[in-house]
């Protein structure tokens, strides 16, 4: 039988850069804009939650539920600052990335025993130098860079035509799919395109929706009005859509800044 003896600070710095790699793609499958220091926040503390292999925990169900708990607390780190449907969103597809990682990381530890590598209640244990960690994660947060920029760079920069049908009038303007909105009207979950009210010929809404936003100078709330009908580059959108109306200026060129939710 071979022995594997547990370091605090290798597992702790193992979990840590496992955590980062979780949490980093749910940010890139979620499309959600946060900042990097949430990320790595929430990676650390997920980190220091790996001492929980030493509880020695028997039951199942306890097991479960101590990791249930973890992936709580990473996402309120991490995604917090987002609305209740997205942080629900979240602790879900966390929690799912991390037991197929887990799974992964079993299927290996049954096929190959590597002897520098241990599993104790769920939690994934690399015997490996300091040295080597940190290189392996610089090279893995390199790769995620690189990819968030050629796998975004497709949607996020998308600059299209937008037509919309407001209370019988159309109008035209030049927007943008941007993957870091994520503005919806809160009560349908409508995805929202926000618009420059000047655009709009100074529309105000007979019955307007109020939106809360951020993104846009600090944030705030503005009015919305639903669409008759709203056309993305020839295209019809089959969704209900609010119109955000903004009374600053979003761009010299782009008029619109439209949710990534809409042309999914």
């Amino acid at each position: 039988m071979v022995i594997v003896v547990i370091y605090i600070d290798v597992l702790i710095f193992t979990n840590i850069i496992i955590n980062y790699c979780i949490l980093a793609t749910t940010r890139k499958f979620l499309h959600i804009r946060i900042s990097e220091l949430r990320v790595i926040l929430g990676a650390v503390t997920g980190g220091v939650c790996a001492l929980s292999v030493f509880l020695n925990i028997e039951s199942d169900l306890l097991s479960l539920l101590v990791k249930i708990t973890v992936t709580i607390i990473m996402c309120t780190i991490a995604f917090a600052h987002t609305d209740i449907k997205q942080y629900i969103k979240c602790i879900c597809a966390t929690f799912a990335f991390s037991v197929m990682f887990c799974g992964v990381m079993i299927l290996l530890y049954q096929i190959a025993k590597p002897n520098n590598m241990a599993i104790v209640n769920d939690t994934v244990y690399f015997q490996v130098e300091p040295a080597v960690l940190i290189i392996i994660s610089i090279t893995v947060y390199i790769v995620l860079i690189v990819l968030q920029r050629v796998l975004n760079a497709d949607v996020t920069n998308t600059i299209v035509s937008v037509k919309m049908l407001i209370n019988g009038n159309e109008y035209s303007c030049i927007g943008k799919i941007d993957t870091g909105s994520s503005v919806v009207e809160p009560f349908s979950g409508a995805p929202v395109i926000i618009t420059e009210k000047k655009l709009l010929n100074n529309l105000t809404p007979e019955y307007p929706r109020i939106i809360p936003y951020k993104g846009i100078d600090s944030g705030g709330i503005m009015y919305a009005v639903k669409a008759d009908k709203v056309t993305i580059d020839k295209k019809e959108i089959p969704k209900d859509i609010y119109i955000g109306i903004y009374d600053g200026e979003i761009d010299k060129q782009i008029k619109a800044i439209i949710n990534y939710q809409i042309t999914r």
